[in-house]
């Protein structure tokens, strides 16, 4: 009798767990479906990551980067201008220099100001897009007298590659130039840092027509240094690809150079 109590209890247990189970999982959220495409996905279009040196080695890859990605903004690719700019012309309306213990702060603070308007001269000259990476006060430049600051403005950019598709880069060699652009005479009293970077852009874009360059010449690095009145001093580095050299014959290499 025992025996048939417990058995009958069991059975009853069960069955009170397994509807309770049955209840629980009848209200769980029903899963979304699924559904597999029929066809895989297109693989991503690889781009070579290496580019060869005249001398058959492996070109750095900061060069590489600067030269090669377009697509993003990279840290080896950049516009550095130093210049100098009026501390009165940093103030908002109504505001009025602090106290010259301050000033230098004053300079850090609203060092982006003096960089407005520089990206929209690289979009003329060809930049599909362009962004301030740094503005900062050149450390103890403040010159109370004149009430002028020295400023260090870096651009990076991204150049505009409609209607210039690569050649194959296995069959090139990549070349660069250092170079150290003397602008006109005229140009040595331009009224602001944005018509210098417009002398300066104008030089590297004469550098890269000029006899002896070969295909797609692209800026890699640019440093202007602007003061009112004085000359403008450019210094560029251009890049640009060749055919290989008759004989050099490259396999593609193992591992990208190092180097940047």
């Amino acid at each position: 009798m025992l025996r048939l109590l417990i058995g009958t209890g069991l059975l009853l247990m069960a069955v009170g767990f397994g509807a309770a189970g049955w209840q629980y999982w009848q209200s769980m959220p029903v899963a979304e479906t699924v559904e597999m495409p029929e066809t895989a996905p297109e693989a991503p279009v690889t781009r070579q990551s290496w580019l060869i040196a005249p001398t058959g080695g492996l070109v750095a890859q900061r060069d590489v980067r600067a030269y090669l990605v377009q697509e993003r903004f990279v840290p080896d690719r950049t516009v550095e201008i130093t210049l100098q700019a009026r501390l009165e012309d940093l103030l908002v309306e109504d505001e009025k220099l602090p106290d010259t213990t301050f000033l230098q702060v004053l300079a850090d603070i609203r060092a982006p100001k003096v960089a407005e308007g520089l990206c929209d001269v690289l979009r003329q000259a060809n930049a599909a897009d362009c962004a301030v990476n740094s503005a900062r006060v050149v450390e103890d430049s403040v010159d109370l007298a004149a009430g002028t600051a020295r400023f260090r403005v870096e651009l990076v950019y991204r150049m505009n590659d409609e209607g210039s598709e690569l050649p194959d880069l296995a069959a090139h060699v990549f070349r660069t130039e250092v170079l150290r652009l003397a602008p006109e005479a005229g140009a040595q009293g331009t009224a602001d840092a944005r018509a210098a970077l417009t002398v300066a852009m104008t030089a590297v874009s004469e550098a890269c027509a000029a006899e002896g360059v070969g295909q797609i010449c692209r800026p890699l690095r640019l440093r202007l240094d602007w003061t009112p009145g004085q000359p403008v001093v450019v210094g560029a580095e251009i890049g640009w690809l060749e055919p290989l050299p008759k004989g050099m014959f490259v396999a593609p290499p193992l591992e990208p150079a190092v180097g940047g």
